[in-house]
Parts: C-alpha cells; sequence; structure tokens
C-alpha cells in the first residue's frame, strides 16, 4: 500500500511539471496558429479595402463626371432664360424710353398752350381793366348830369331808383306768387293723389291682427276656484298689488282684467296665467309671481320701445321715450295696437316726405311719436296729442317734431309741412282695411246715430248709411227743399256730425234732390 502511494506521488510529482510544459506549448502553438490566421484575415480585409476603395473612387469620379454634364446643362438654360430676360427687359426698357418721349412732348405742347392761355388772359385783363376805368368814368359823368338836371342829391336819386326797382320787384313776385296759388289750387288733390299712391305702393306693412283682450281662461273650474280662491280671495290680492279689478265668469270659466292702465290689466293677466300652473296658490306665491312677472313684463316694454326705434332707424331717441314707446304694446284704440299703429306711421311719415322733399328721418320720428301720449292719457288731464308733445319736449326732441305731434288732432293749428305729413300717415294708418274694427253693438249705435241726425231736419224725407258709415245720403222733399237749401242742408247735417259724433277717418254727406211729375194716360 505504501509503495502504491509512494509510486503515485513520484507519478504526480513528475506529470505536474510535465503537464505545464505541455500546456505551455500548447498555448504557445495556438497563439502562433490565432497570429497566423489573423494575419492571413488581415491581408485579405486590406485586399477587399483596396478593392472598395477603388470601386468608391470609380463611382465617385463618375458621379461627378455625372454632376458637371448635369450642371452644365442647367447653365445653358440658365443662360437662355437669363439672355430672354434681357431681351424682354431691353425691349420694355425701349417701350417706356419711347412713351416718355411723348409724354414730354404732349407736356411741352401743353406747357405751350398754357403760356399761349396765360398771354391771352393778361390781354384780356388789360382789357377789362381799361373797361371797367371807362365804365367808372361814365358813371361818374352820368351821375354828374342827373344830379344837375335833377337839382337833387345823389343820395336821394339812389333812394328813389331803388324803391322803384323794390316796387316792380314786389310786384312782378306777387304776381309770381298768385300764379303759384292758382297752379297748387288746381294741381293740389291731384299731386296729393300721386304722392299717397306712391308712398302706398312702396309699403307692404301687414295690419296687427292683435284686440287686445285680456281675458284668461281656466282648464276646468277646480283650477278657477284654486286660482280665484273660492270666496275670491286670491282675486283680492291680485286686484289690490296690480291696481285694478278682476271680472269672473263662472259659465264661461274665464276671468277678465278691468282697469284703465293697459300695463296693470296686461300684468294681471299674465299674472293669472302662471297661477294656473300652481299647485299651492296662497298670498305668498301670488305676491312673489306678481313680482317676477313685473320685472318680465318691464323687461319686454324695453326691448319693444328699443326694437320699435332700432326698426325705424332712429337711434338719439330718449329711454325714457323708449320705454313709453314699449307701453303701447298694450294701448289700443278701436281695436287697433297703438304699438304697431305708430310704426306703421312713422313708416308711413317717412315715405311721405320723401315724396314730398321732407327729411325722411324727421318724417319717421315724427310719426313714430304721434300717439305716445296715449301711453299715459289714463293717469293725465288732457288729450293724448298735448300729453304726448309734453312729454317728448321734457326728453329733448326739437320744437318741429313736437308741433308735429302736438297738431295731428289740431290742439294746434299745423304750420309745417312735417305737420301735415303725420295728420295724412295717421289717417292712412287708420284707414286701412282691418286696421280698425268696432263691435256689432257699437257699429249698430253709430248707423242709428247717424240716420238719426239725417232724419231730424225738415224736408228730409229718408236717410240711408252707406259704406259702412262712411257716407251718409239724405233724400229730401223737393217742394220743400230747393238746391241753395240742399247745399246748406248738406253742411249742417255735418257740422251735427261733427259735434254728435265720434269716428275715425271722414263722412260724406249727401243731399239727393229729385223732382217727379207723374200723369196717367187713360
Amino acid at each position: 500500500m505504501n509503495q502504491v502511494i509512494a509510486i503515485f506521488l513520484g507519478s504526480f510529482a513528475v506529470g505536474i511539471p510535465a503537464g505545464w510544459f505541455f500546456l505551455r506549448w500548447s498555448r504557445q502553438r495556438q497563439l502562433r496558429r490565432a497570429e497566423a490566421e489573423a494575419k492571413v484575415l488581415l491581408d485579405q480585409a486590406n485586399q477587399a479595402a483596396d478593392t472598395y476603395r477603388d470601386e468608391a473612387n470609380q463611382r465617385m469620379d463618375e458621379y461627378r463626371r455625372q454632376l458637371e454634364r448635369h450642371y452644365e446643362k442647367e447653365n445653358r438654360k440658365t443662360d437662355q432664360r437669363i439672355k430672354i430676360l434681357e431681351a424682354k427687359l431691353q425691349e420694355k426698357e425701349d417701350r417706356l424710353q419711347k412713351a416718355l418721349g411723348q409724354r414730354d412732348e404732349i407736356f411741352r405742347r401743353k406747357l405751350s398752350v398754357v403760356d399761349s392761355q396765360e398771354s391771352l388772359i393778361q390781354r384780356k385783363q388789360q382789357r377789362f381793366d381799361t373797361f371797367m376805368e371807362s365804365k367808372r368814368q361814365v358813371e361818374a359823368q352820368w351821375r354828374e348830369q342827373l344830379v344837375r338836371l335833377t337839382s337833387e342829391e345823389e343820395e336821394s336819386i339812389r333812394q328813389k331808383l331803388a324803391e322803384t326797382i323794390l316796387q316792380d320787384e314786389r310786384r312782378r313776385m306777387q304776381k309770381w306768387h298768385d300764379l303759384e296759388i292758382e297752379e297748387a289750387q288746381a294741381n293740389g288733390e291731384k299731386d296729393a293723389r300721386h304722392h299717397l299712391n306712391r308712398a302706398l305702393s312702396r309699403f307692404a306693412r301687414p295690419y296687427c291682427a292683435e284686440r287686445g283682450i285680456g281675458i284668461v281662461y281656466f282648464p276646468n273650474p277646480e283650477v278657477r276656484k284654486r286660482v280665484i280662491g273660492e270666496n275670491r280671495e286670491h282675486a283680492v290680492v291680485v286686484e289690490r298689488i296690480c291696481g285694478i279689478d278682476i271680472s269672473v265668469n263662472e259659465e264661461l270659466n274665464s276671468a277678465s282684467c278691468l282697469g284703465f292702465d293697459p300695463v296693470r290689466r296686461e300684468l294681471a293677466r299674465a299674472s293669472l296665467e302662471k297661477l294656473i300652473h300652481e299647485r299651492n296658490v296662497n298670498e305668498k306665491r301670488i305676491d312673489e309671481i306678481i313680482a317676477k312677472t313685473k320685472k318680465d313684463l318691464f323687461k319686454k316694454i324695453r326691448q319693444d320701445g328699443n326694437r320699435l326705434a332700432n326698426e325705424l332707424g332712429i337711434k338719439d331717441l330718449h329711454p325714457e321715450i323708449r320705454n313709453m314707446m314699449g307701453a303701447l304694446r298694450y294701448r289700443y284704440s278701436f281695436s287697433q295696437n297703438q304699438h304697431f299703429h305708430c310704426a306703421e306711421v312713422g313708416w308711413l311719415c317717412g315715405l311721405l316726405a320723401v315724396e314730398t322733399n321732407v327729411t325722411q328721418t324727421r318724417g319717421r320720428r315724427a310719426g313714430l311719436l304721434h300717439d305716445i301720449g296715449k301711453s299715459m292719457d289714463h293717469s293725465m288731464e288732457g288729450g293724448h296729442a298735448v300729453i304726448g308733445a309734453d312729454f317728448i319736449q321734457t326728453n329733448g326732441e326739437a320744437e318741429d317734431i313736437v308741433h308735429a305731434v302736438r297738431a295731428h288732432h289740431f290742439d294746434e293749428q299745423p304750420n309745417s309741412d312735417l305737420a301735415y305729413l303725420v295728420i295724412a300717415a295717421d289717417a292712412i294708418s287708420g284707414a286701412r282695411p282691418g286696421a280698425r274694427r268696432s263691435t256689432v253693438d257699437s257699429y249698430n249705435q253709430k248707423m242709428e246715430d247717424l240716420q238719426n241726425i239725417g232724419n231730424s231736419f225738415a224736408g228730409v224725407l229718408s236717410t240711408y248709411i252707406l259704406s259702412a258709415g262712411r257716407e251718409v245720403r239724405v233724400v229730401v222733399d223737393s217742394a220743400r227743399v230747393d238746391d241753395v237749401t240742399a247745399l246748406d242742408l248738406s253742411r249742417q247735417i255735418a257740422q251735427k256730425i261733427e259735434q254728435e259724433c265720434s269716428y275715425p277717418g271722414q263722412i260724406r254727406v249727401t243731399v239727393v234732390r229729385e223732382s217727379q211729375a207723374v200723369d196717367f194716360a187713360r
């Protein structure tokens, strides 16, 4: 056992150095082989790099030659374009030089003309000065001779001559004035019809179909009782806050708002309509709804006034006037809405102003404001024309506008074309078909009143009302009424109608006198 160990240890001691030398030799051999392979690979890489370099140089030379050929071609094209542009530039320069030469020639000719004109003016000025000097000498001689012949002072002669010339001119102007008046009287109605026809043919505004009935209809009796109250306690609250009266019609299941102030009536009507949708109606809730409705109503009034002013192109209208024009939205006359009536009169008056050489903006302004007094005549004494004129005068309107408003119902005698245009436009608006309506009762009452007036005069046999009250035709006894009396009778009937009846527009009175001779052949 020990021998084996000794042999193993001996061989191990000998094998270790031998193995180390063998490993070293083997590694050196591998290193030499790797160096040889690396050298071969390096030679191959150098050869490939030389090959690639030669090819790249060849391609670069070829690309350089191609670029040179391309740029030579482009340079030739550029040179050609440059030559063409140079030729065009030279041609334009030649044309400009030629035009400049022509203009210089024209300028020289005109300058020559100006010089000749200046010399001509100087010669004429010299002749004029000579003539004026001779004129002054002749005038001096005439004055001396006139003074010597008349034995009067020069100033006295001048005054007499001036009076003579003035009298001649006055006679001439009076004659011209008489001719103008005669022509106006002969053609005035024809011209007026012509202007009215032209203005109306340019006006296409539809009439307003609103009638301003302040009635609230309830869906059923239960809703009416809830809104009005079992014992009208809710209606009393609305009446107290709005300042109107409420009339309840149980058969029609409706309520009417009654009062002189149209805005208050509208406030009450709108509030009742909102209360219809309320589940719990009490005094506090009524107060809240009326307050909100009032705020919305005033806002709408301002919007309506501004819209009307903008529609007619009136920009400098006072805010208070705008508010009053908006309040006219709830004012009616003969069932005609006055808000839209004022706008209509403004348009018509502007069209008539153009036809008669009056400023269109002044015509529109006067026509728009003519009935503004109706928005406040329920709370003030006097006619709406005077009330409206005072109101717009306080708010800075011009005197001609104020006069036109005040005079449109002859509360003041019209003295301007603008005032008469407002009167005409107001009459046209009220007389348009469909613009105004009346109830059956009022219509029948009007017909009866006109018939009674006609029959009240002596000698009248019968009275007929024609054209819906626009004409009263009276048939008289020819034995009692002669031709002269017939003329006077028509005037008396017309005066009595003016005094006792209220009506828009005009009523024509016609007296018919007929004599019949009857006999029988037997």
